[in-house]
């Protein structure tokens, strides 16, 4: 599986040196703005605001319009949804019982 790098920043679009920042595709200080957002959040199981912060560290997360609508790539990294903090395409997403962790992923990141 190839991992993509970022030379910019996901959220404040500034410029990423670090090797572990362009693997992530954010800046030290936006993911540590995205870590307090996630703890702030505690309306949501802790197990999948753990798997969010996951996906969201591991760049499986990549905002597309406004940053208020993301692409994220499903657990078994061969499907792509369109997830907001109001809804999205997984199937999890689309039954509506409960909110999916990619859209507890895409509060944590409009939270940040």
């Amino acid at each position: 599986m190839q991992t993509a790098t970022h030379t910019r920043c996901l959220r404040c679009h500034r410029a990423l040196r670090a090797a572990h920042s362009t693997a992530t595709g954010y800046g030290p200080t936006c993911l540590r703005r995205i870590k307090d957002a996630a703890r702030r959040i505690t309306d949501h199981k802790p197990d999948l605001v753990t798997k969010a912060i996951a996906l969201i560290t591991l760049g499986g997360l990549v905002p597309l319009r406004a940053r208020r609508i993301f692409q994220a790539v499903a657990s078994s990294g061969t499907a792509t949804y369109k997830t907001a903090p109001q809804g999205c395409t997984c199937p999890a997403g689309l039954r509506g019982q409960h909110a999916c962790y990619h859209r507890i992923a895409a509060q944590i990141l409009v939270a940040a």
